[in-house]
């Protein structure tokens, strides 16, 4: 009996020495994590914490979040009070991420809404309700843009397709498609899209060959946003060719270009 009791009290000792040591090696890797995660945040903004950005701000909209963002996309660190995040679309299928700090970027992503849950949302929306609309105080012309001081706040009666803009973060700093008069209420489809490529542009036409990269300048022939179709005709040659918007200044002609 004496004996059988001693290798029971060794193996008891083994257990909880090796369960010791699994815990330790486990509390050290979670500290080093910690540690890299909080020295490489310091120097770039990772696609995790620009799809997290959108994500959290989207959700105080009171809007649906579905974007999609590459996690080993990677752009200068941002200070948060110089981070701008815009709908561009008008109805947050398409959000823009702006930095204006030192090292500035922008960044456009598509929010895809689950068109199921949208129609749902318009099926139970009340109909001819009264809700307050944006509306210009003076009459403006069109091109110009519209500043804080130029918006006013009026109420609408509305019906269940509503196009009036009810936020003036969507208005400020835009074009306008058309002359404005005095209390006329806005539409989305008076304000000019803040297009990543605007028509008429200057780019730059890639087209990678093999192991050749090739660079040509183009003018665009159509608006487009990030990574959307666009017509580019190459100035030297008059040639018209299908891209795609890469940047302000960039279109690649296919998508497995970097």
């Amino acid at each position: 009996m004496r004996k059988i009791s001693i290798i029971l009290h060794h193996e008891v000792v083994i257990f909880i020495s090796m369960e010791t040591k699994d815990f330790l090696k486990k509390v050290m890797l979670c500290i080093a994590f910690l540690l890299c995660s909080k020295s490489g945040s310091t120097s770039t903004v990772n696609g995790i914490e620009l799809k997290e950005l959108i994500e959290v701000w989207l959700q105080d909209k009171g809007k649906q979040a579905n974007v999609t963002i590459l996690e080993q996309l990677q752009y200068p660190h941002c200070d948060k009070s110089k981070l701008l995040i815009n709908d561009i679309s008008g109805n947050f299928k398409l959000i823009k991420v702006n930095c204006i700090d030192e090292n500035p970027w922008q960044f456009i992503v598509r929010n895809k809404i689950n068109k199921k849950i949208v129609k749902k949302e318009k099926n139970n929306r009340n109909t001819n309700k009264i809700i307050e609309v944006i509306a210009l105080k003076n009459a403006k012309n069109k091109g110009e843009i519209v500043f804080e001081d130029d918006i006013i706040i009026t109420k609408k009666k509305i019906g269940s397709k509503n196009s009036y803009i009810t936020h003036k973060e969507h208005v400020i700093g835009k074009k306008l498609t058309r002359s404005i008069r005095p209390n006329q209420v806005l539409k989305y489809s008076n304000l000019k899209n803040d297009w990543l490529i605007e028509k008429n542009a200057l780019v730059t036409i890639v087209n990678n060959k093999s192991f050749i990269t090739i660079k040509e300048e183009g003018l665009a022939m159509d608006d487009a946003n990030y990574m959307e179709k666009i017509r580019v005709k190459n100035i030297k040659s008059g040639k018209i060719m299908v891209g795609y918007a890469k940047n302000k200044k960039k279109v690649i002609l296919n998508t497995k270009q970097n």
